[in-house]
């Protein structure tokens, strides 16, 4: 070991350094070591004779030595500043590990030194490395959340300033997944997520930024390629990934997958608006019947502004109470009576004079979370009519008045036992609202929306299936539900009279219905033929245009009180 001259000693006492944990060097102006503490060097697995007299380059990462020599000239030039740099420190075994040193210059007679105190960071560096880990990783998955998908996905689209091809989303997510997570628990829901995740992995190319969005959801980015197709095969590959029996325990079942793709050569295209697109183009996809990926294109992008001026619209009429409600009678098809009204919601359009039809904006008023409050404000104008006619209709058949309720409303804490306070303080028997729901909100409903479903039905409140038949379709569904009615959708009624095959499911529905307690409301029933089919079947009620269209509560008052004086007459 080289012996320190008086200058190393009168730059750092020997004893301090010794007795401290931190390594404590000394270097000249030409980064030679000219003494390092053994108890420093120590964890490092060195000796002071195997460091002093060499250089720092030789002990620092390749990657770090620009960064080591930067710093010892800002030592040089700071006039006894202290100035800090992290870097990695080669250790006897030839690892390395993170350092912080500090480091100030100090004259002395024979010129200048550095000295320098350097402390082991490795265990901070891997708790910072952890946070920063966790701050952009998904907990469950380990893929990158969706902090670190935004940031790649603007890194992608920048990229395409200084090179030619396309930049692709792919967004998806699980089929039916809350029924996995209702009916089997959340511990599964999350086994089966974890495995979808490591498909994808396995789909997927090393360079491709995999993230979970949240929930079911989980998005792509894609780079380098040529055309579209490539990310077209790749949603395939996916779906394809997705069919495969998910194993939890003793169990084995199937949850596909549906994706959404958008792709953009345009470096100023934002993130956010990629993203969008590529989610438009799931819902067609799961609206096209689920398991298959979709590509965004001119059609949904001409469909998108139409849902945006469609927003608008909704919310205009909701500040300017524009909304209305239509009537449309339930006909007992025994005896002809009308026993039930079915209430929709309208929009009055005073540029045009007339009522907005509910399919023109339903679905966007869903999407959007406005169908809420609109279906609060049906809910309260149905009561008080329903007050009205209570009067009104005195020892006539009519009683139940019917409303479509959301799973986002059923979800609501308090919603169900608001709806009963309110029908009691009208004087109104529960028994006569109904509540329609629809297979997809059923299949898709939380607990929450289940319990407030239950609460109603127990107290009272009719529970009807809404548009049977154009979601899940499975019969073996209806007696998973407290229901009171199903409404057959009208779909099947167009090919009741000539085809055998919907002849057959209405029959079915028909049966399967009255076997489990359950009454059968026909839906857009148009010919005398459909009514005597339906009768035929054992239909119990049916609506529609044949008896009468959706109108104003005086055309139900009048429908009702005419057919009560002909009866009496």
């Amino acid at each position: 070991m080289m012996q320190p001259d008086t200058a190393v000693d009168r730059a750092l006492p020997r004893l301090v350094a010794e007795a401290s944990p931190d390594l404590h060097t000394v270097t000249g102006a030409d980064g030679v070591y000219h003494y390092a503490s053994s108890a420093g060097l120590a964890p490092f697995g060195w000796e002071p004779a195997d460091v002093v007299g060499d250089g720092q380059a030789l002990f620092a990462h390749p990657d770090d030595r620009p960064l080591v020599e930067d710093a010892r000239q800002d030592a040089l030039a700071g006039k006894g500043e202290a100035v800090t740099a992290v870097w990695r420190f080669r250790c006897h075994n030839g690892s390395y590990r993170w350092v912080e040193a500090r480091s100030r210059l100090v004259e002395t007679r024979d010129g200048a030194l550095v000295v320098s105190a350097l402390r082991d960071i490795a265990e901070r560096r891997k708790v910072e490395h952890d946070l920063i880990r966790q701050a952009g990783t998904d907990p469950l998955t380990g893929v990158a959340n969706r902090t670190v998908f935004m940031d790649r996905l603007r890194q992608a689209l920048r990229r395409l300033e200084r090179r030619d091809g396309l930049v692709a989303v792919l967004f998806l997510d699980l089929d039916r997944f809350k029924l996995v997570n209702d009916s089997l628990g959340h511990g599964v829901g999350d086994a089966v997520l974890l495995q979808m995740a490591e498909r994808l992995l396995q789909v997927l190319r090393p360079e491709d930024t995999l993230a979970r969005l949240g929930g079911d959801e989980f998005a792509v980015v894609i780079e380098d390629m040529t055309s579209a197709d490539e990310a077209v095969a790749l949603g395939a590959r996916i779906i394809e990934a997705g069919r495969a029996p998910f194993l939890v325990g003793d169990e084995q079942f199937v949850c596909t997958t549906s994706a959404g793709i958008a792709v953009s050569t345009d470096a100023r295209r934002s993130a956010e608006a990629l993203l969008q697109e590529a989610d438009l183009a799931l819902y067609r996809a799961k609206d096209r019947g689920r398991d298959r990926a979709d590509v965004f294109d001119e059609d949904l992008r001409t469909r998108a502004v139409g849902r945006l001026s469609t927003e608008r619209m909704l919310r205009r009429a909701i500040a300017e109470e524009r909304l209305r409600v239509a009537y449309q009678p339930v006909v007992e098809l025994a005896t002809g009576q009308t026993v039930a009204v079915e209430a929709l919601v309208r929009v009055w359009d005073p540029e045009t004079a007339r009522l907005i039809p509910a399919e023109s904006f339903i679905e966007v008023a869903e999407e959007t979370g406005l169908l809420t409050a609109m279906d609060d404000w049906v809910l309260w104008q149905v009561i008080a009519q329903a007050t009205a006619w209570r009067e009104l209709f005195a020892g006539h058949s009519f009683a139940d008045v019917a409303i479509n309720v959301t799973a986002r409303h059923l979800a609501e804490a308090g919603f169900a036992q608001l709806v009963i306070d309110d029908l009691a303080a009208h004087g109104l028997p529960t028994e006569s609202l109904q509540v329609e729901v629809t297979e997809r909100v059923l299949m898709e409903a939380s607990n929450s929306a289940m319990t407030g479903l239950t609460l109603l039905r127990d107290a009272g409140v009719k529970v009807g299936l809404d548009d049977f038949g154009t979601g899940y379709s499975s019969l073996s569904y209806l007696r998973m539900f407290p229901l009171d009615f199903v409404k057959i959708d009208r779909s099947f009624m167009h090919g009741l009279e000539a085809g055998d095959v919907e002849r057959a499911i209405v029959a079915s529905i028909v049966d399967l219905s009255h076997a489990l307690g359950m009454a059968v409301v026909a839906e857009g029933v148009e010919t005398h033929a459909q009514v005597d089919c339906l009768i035929e079947l054992g239909c119990d009620r049916a609506q529609g245009f044949h008896f009468a269209a959706a109108g104003p509560a005086s055309a139900v008052e009048e429908r009702v009180l005419r057919a009560s004086a002909a009866a009496v007459g």
